[in-house]
């Protein structure tokens, strides 16, 4: 599994024993925390290592929590007119 695979699994399962609601504003220091604790594991090697861009992996996991996932980045980018869906593997 991938960085990003883990750290969301590990995000949702934290947001399940705490009872929180994934749109609250409490999902980005949430994943926050998920990540600092997988960044100490992937020191002592037990995960991969996290890439060098936190910002980028919040805004990742937090659009496959609480949002539309790959098509997040697109909805939040004003310049995007249409979004067309070809196949469930494949969008543009």
């Amino acid at each position: 599994m991938d960085a990003a695979t883990i750290i969301e699994s590990e995000s949702r399962e934290l947001i399940r024993r705490r009872g929180l609601d994934a749109r609250a504003d409490q999902l980005e220091p949430l994943i926050r925390e998920v990540m600092g604790d997988y960044d100490r594991r992937s020191s002592s090697g037990e995960v991969p290592v996290l890439g060098n861009d936190d910002e980028s992996m919040v805004a990742e996991v937090a659009a496959r929590i609480g949002g539309f996932g790959p098509l997040q980045e697109m909805l939040d980018d004003p310049t995007v007119e249409e979004i067309w869906l070809n196949s469930p593997s494949r969008n543009g």
